[in-house]
């Protein structure tokens, strides 16, 4: 197994076991990083795929070379990936950032690997209600802030160098928010930043924003990742 694969995998059984709040009683073992594929789409993997295990998938896995991290806010709880998430992966791509894999490894379906793509709530229970800022505040738990600053520090052992990192939301409060905890504990993620603007914030384009009409075009949604990779000092 990889270094990554290890520490990652090490990381991810641990915060499995995290009892640090309220919310990790309604966790669902479906919605964790690897995610347990449904009965109902299960079937159709086991078919095209060899394998006799049960079968899970990650969309975005990071390959332990890149030092870009994306952060959102928190987690996915469905179980199939959608519209947006494939949106998002194919921007992604566009950029240079991830590459597709669509491969079974072990008892994992792979989608995507490249950049970190991880999440700030760490539990996968009722952190889905979280909906205003304190309840997001209170969701957020230092055990949360610790396992981000682990993530990074993976980076920072696998590629050698600081980690670079922007963040998403479905709108500019959310992407804000996520830009505001990051700020207000670097400190302990050990992030070296000037001002909270130094954080570039994208768009999750879900289906909130493609009906808002933000997005006329796909290559709009490319370029804002782009600018965002520029105000990192990376160019694609």
């Amino acid at each position: 197994m990889m270094a990554v694969e290890y520490f990652l995998e090490e990381l991810q059984n641990r915060i499995k076991k995290c009892n640090a709040c309220d919310f990790v009683k309604s966790f669902k073992d479906e919605s964790i990083p690897e995610h347990k594929m449904d009965s109902q789409w299960s079937w159709w993997f086991k078919n095209k795929f060899p394998c006799e295990k049960e079968i899970y998938y990650t969309f975005f896995k990071y390959d332990g070379k890149s030092n870009i991290v994306l952060v959102t806010l928190r987690p996915s709880t469905g179980w199939v990936v959608d519209t947006a998430d494939f949106m998002l992966a194919n921007a992604l791509k566009a950029c240079g950032l991830v590459r597709e894999r669509f491969e079974l490894v072990g008892d994992t379906f792979v989608f995507y690997e490249g950049i970190l793509v991880t999440d700030l709530i760490k539990c996968r229970g009722l952190a889905k209600e979280a909906k205003d800022r304190r309840s997001i505040e209170k969701a957020l738990q230092s055990a949360c802030i610790k396992f981000l600053r682990e993530e990074f520090d993976i980076v920072r052992k696998c590629s050698g160098k600081e980690p670079k990192i922007f963040t998403m939301g479905k709108s500019g409060k959310y992407q804000r928010l996520v830009r505001d905890i990051l700020w207000k504990y670097k400190d302990e993620l050990g992030i070296e930043i000037k001002s909270k603007e130094d954080i570039p914030c994208i768009s999750f384009h879900s289906s909130m924003v493609r009906a808002s009409g933000k997005y006329n075009r796909y290559i709009e949604y490319v370029n804002e990742i782009r600018n965002a990779l520029r105000k990192l000092g990376i160019s694609t």
